[in-house]
């Protein structure tokens, strides 16, 4: 279609292997010469291992097709998904020997022929394709041809091709004995970023192209980026890039015809973390997650700690007009009050006692005390014999020493240390922590 706009003689990204077109990477090469190595010293079992697309029929077909029939006989099986009777059928077929539904029978006739081939100084290869489909029951016989050998090398030299999962069928108990006669494992793995520029390059060449200008740099940077080194992925966005720059008659592959050809071919792209918004089920999802997630907030304290400025206000005010910290906490009630109090200590108590749930003092009657409050819920909370505190950011040991007992002398600290042995450093306290002080009529006097 696009052959003579272009300039080109044949289509140079068809999809087929052909081995005109064959390109050698540095694994490719390294394969090759493995696989020509094991045949030639006849090593017997052979394996060629790759992903989808990387070029490992196109390694199988080169190798069939550079081969000399007058020394090499090759028999290529493309599916490979057939019992081991349907096997030694097709070998024989392809050898010109007779079959018969008597496996015994085939397998001498098979022995026979191969020794004659050996004799006369000539190889036997079989290749399978797509061999990770291959029955677990004929992998198992494979082992049956394997040892068809004399004493110093094998007679048929079997070459495994297949994707990697043909790995984990040869791992299982019962194909240990084919995986040991393994001699020759070969691995073809994707292309570089040079090596598929090389690789584009390569076929524009042997389809009759002078340079690669059919493509601007960033179409063709756009295309291998795609493509993530898979010579099949080339082909497909390279050949189906052309169509679609013919079809707008553009003389080079631009990044926007790229783009489009790439949406036809894999379909338009959604953004990975928004695209399940699109749909009820997705938004549910994401609100259901939200609601987990602020339960666990509160569940864990985490907005407690976060207490109003304002509240926190009150709280140091108050400390501040019932010292000293020691009577208070001694005495654990509330100093008393008489008729004769000012009406600013009034207004204190009266915000106190909102803050912090204490009953205020009567106005009327006799000086008297009043009775235990309800446990505040503040960062203070009494128990009998010691107060809890919990830590906020920026306290440290000695400034809540000092506030709580008027004092932090060396002996006081070492005594609240002893009431804490859970805090392994009081000097290096952090939001959250814990501690316990005692009553101040509990702590040693200076």
């Amino acid at each position: 279609m696009y052959l003579d706009y272009y300039q080109l003689t044949k289509e140079p990204f068809y999809i087929t292997p052909d081995p005109a077109f064959l390109f050698l990477s540095e694994s490719h090469k390294q394969a090759m010469a493995n696989i020509v190595y094991g045949i030639g010293m006849k090593k017997g079992l052979m394996i060629i291992i790759g992903d989808i697309g990387v070029g490992k029929t196109m390694v199988a077909q080169a190798l069939l097709a550079r081969s000399d029939s007058e020394f090499l006989k090759t028999i290529y099986i493309n599916n490979a998904d057939i019992t081991f009777a349907d096997l030694l059928h097709t070998i024989c077929q392809q050898l010109g020997l007779p079959t018969t539904d008597n496996i015994s029978h085939m397998l001498n006739t098979l022995r026979l022929f191969l020794l004659d081939e050996d004799k006369a100084e000539r190889t036997v290869a079989l290749f399978i394709d797509d061999a990770h489909n291959m029955p677990v029951e004929t992998l198992d016989n494979l082992g049956v041809l394997s040892n068809l050998e004399t004493k110093d090398r094998k007679l048929m030299q079997l070459v495994l091709i297949g994707q990697p999962k043909l790995n984990t069928l040869l791992d299982k108990n019962e194909l240990r004995h084919v995986k040991q006669r393994m001699a020759i494992r070969a691995t073809i793995s994707t292309l570089t970023p040079a090596e598929s520029l090389a690789y584009v390059k390569h076929r524009l060449e042997k389809a009759g192209a002078k340079d690669t200008s059919a493509f601007s740099k960033k179409a063709l940077k756009r295309i291998l980026k795609e493509a993530s080194g898979v010579p099949r992925l080339i082909n497909v966005l390279c050949d189906n890039a052309l169509v679609t720059a013919f079809g707008h008659q553009e003389k080079s592959v631009t990044p926007k015809v790229v783009a489009e050809a790439i949406t036809d071919l894999l379909g338009p792209k959604r953004q990975k973390y928004f695209k399940y918004l699109r749909r009820p089920v997705g938004l549910v999802m994401l609100l259901m997650c939200l609601s987990v997630l602020l339960f666990a907030a509160f569940r864990n304290g985490y907005f407690a700690s976060i207490r109003p400025q304002k509240q926190v206000g009150i709280e140091n005010h108050v400390q501040g007009v019932n010292k000293p910290a020691s009577t208070f906490l001694s005495n654990q009630s509330i100093v008393t009050q008489t008729n004769s109090q000012s009406s600013q200590d009034k207004m204190t108590n009266g915000v106190a006692s909102q803050q912090t749930n204490i009953v205020p003092a009567p106005d009327k009657g006799t000086s008297q005390s009043l009775p235990k409050s309800t446990p505040p819920k503040t960062d203070l909370e009494r128990t009998k014999k010691m107060v809890k505190i919990k830590v906020k950011q920026g306290d440290s040991f000695i400034q809540l020493v000092k506030d709580f007992y008027g004092r932090s002398d060396k002996d006081l600290l070492v005594f609240i240390k002893t009431k804490n042995p859970h805090i392994q450093d009081l000097h290096k306290l952090r939001q959250g922590n814990v501690l316990y002080f005692p009553n101040a009529s509990e702590i040693p006097q200076p």
